[in-house]
């Protein structure tokens, strides 16, 4: 192993402990030799990737770490040593040379794509997602919106979609994601997928059919059954339990071409139940007005919502 990928490695390690982060060090380190710069991009998109930290998970599990070795170079040791390496390291390199698939849709538009590897994604309004499919890997990043996936088993090829709240991992099932809030929601419909929070030392869940739970600022919410039968975006509605108005408007904005925006931060942490129709937002926000004692205002630029 090169010195310059070691050198990567340890400051891979101290950018991803808090206490340890030296960013003075750090650019000076990298303005020293164009090389190490690139050296350490590969490493850190390898230290994002979810399936580093089950490793590191599972590594920590099987030995215990001796005391004079430190929390960097443990770190640091974890993401050079040669079975990662392969397992990882390349892996995830080979996938960054694949030029993404950007699918994109409008507020208000849905979409249904098929990809190479015959797995099925239905896309929202508002909704934009880069696709790559690799050879030992495929990986989607969902920049914006929600998606449903009906992925196509291959046991040697696993299937990530990535967020920056998180990451969902399969190998074949039909699950519905969304980026709303701050969060990342996990909703299984078929099979079984893994939810984890962004962060190398997370708490992990497994998720069957008929759960769903989310990850926001690094940790996970509890596990929740939710009604198989029950119409959900794909078919025009919303069914929820209780959400924020804030987080309704969200929503509505991927359906509505119309933007709605919320004047009081207030009135946006307002929560509302029941079952919405999503197909018509500008008459549905204008009937929570009536119910909740809020106004809504057109403007040039949308509606706006206040008390």
């Amino acid at each position: 192993m090169s010195r310059v990928r070691q050198q990567a490695a340890l400051w891979a390690a101290r950018r991803l402990d808090a206490e340890a982060r030296d960013d003075a060090g750090f650019e000076a380190w990298k303005a020293a030799d164009a090389k190490h710069a690139q050296a350490f991009d590969k490493i850190w998109r390898a230290s994002q990737d979810p399936a580093l930290a089950e490793a590191m998970r599972l590594s920590q599990q099987k030995r215990a770490v001796t005391r004079r070795a430190g929390p960097l170079a443990v770190l640091a040791g974890g993401l050079l040593a040669c079975g990662l390496a392969v397992l990882v390291v390349w892996p995830q390199a080979q996938l960054m040379t694949v030029t993404p698939l950007v699918l994109q849709t409008p507020p208000g538009q849905h979409q249904v794509a098929t990809l190479a590897d015959g797995t099925q994604v239905t896309l929202d309004g508002a909704t934009r997602l880069e696709v790559r499919l690799g050879v030992w890997r495929r990986q989607v990043e969902l920049m914006s919106g929600q998606a449903f996936f009906d992925v196509a088993h291959d046991a040697g090829r696993p299937f990530t979609v990535k967020a920056p709240e998180g990451a969902a991992r399969v190998l074949g099932t039909a699950f519905d994601l969304e980026r709303a809030d701050g969060r990342l929601e996990l909703s299984v419909r078929r099979g079984r997928v893994r939810l984890a929070p962004t962060g190398l030392i997370h708490r992990t869940a497994e998720l069957t059919m008929g759960q769903r739970a989310f990850a926001k600022e690094g940790r996970l919410s509890a596990v929740r059954a939710f009604d198989l039968q029950a119409d959900d975006w794909r078919s025009g509605w919303l069914e929820t339990d209780g959400v924020t108005l804030a987080r309704l408007v969200e929503r509505l904005n991927r359906a509505s071409p119309t933007p709605i925006a919320i004047a009081d931060p207030g009135l946006g942490r307002q929560r509302v139940a029941g079952r919405f129709r999503l197909d018509e937002p500008q008459a549905l926000v204008r009937n929570l007005a009536l119910m909740h004692g809020f106004t809504v205002r057109q403007t040039s630029d949308g509606l706006v919502l206040s008390r």
